[in-house]
């Protein structure tokens, strides 16, 4: 099985952006996020940039708690600033992060990418 997601990091921004596309549940948005542990948990403050706009999505209230719980309960995530790019469609990636930043997380919610990354590098 392939992956629905891409991970680059930006040297010059010191971000992580992580791309989503096509038919992606949760085993698939679990994996990308421990591959951002695996690789780039050494960095001080986790940056990341994901784009979900070319995404579908089909997930649970359930599912949608379990990807909170996970940021939650991992150090690097739970310290990481998430800027959160989705449609106007406003799908379900954007109600996680909603409840994340209910949480106290650093995460919020853009349909503009230059805007999202003047919050996250700032």
């Amino acid at each position: 099985m392939t992956s629905n997601f891409k991970l680059r990091y930006h040297a010059a921004g010191r971000y992580i952006r992580m791309f989503f596309f096509g038919e992606v549940g949760l085993q698939g948005r679990l994996q990308a996020l421990r591959q951002v542990v695996g690789r780039f948990g050494h960095l001080k403050q986790l940056r990341l940039l994901v784009d979900m706009r070319y995404a579908k999505s089909s997930m649970t209230p359930a599912e949608l708690r379990q990807i909170a719980g996970f940021v939650l309960r991992e150090p690097q995530l739970r310290r990481a600033r998430i800027a959160l790019l989705h449609t106007r469609d406003f799908n379900l990636a954007a109600v996680s992060a909603e409840r994340l930043a209910a949480r106290g997380h650093s995460t919020r919610l853009f349909l503009v990418e230059s805007e999202a990354l003047t919050w996250l590098l700032d």
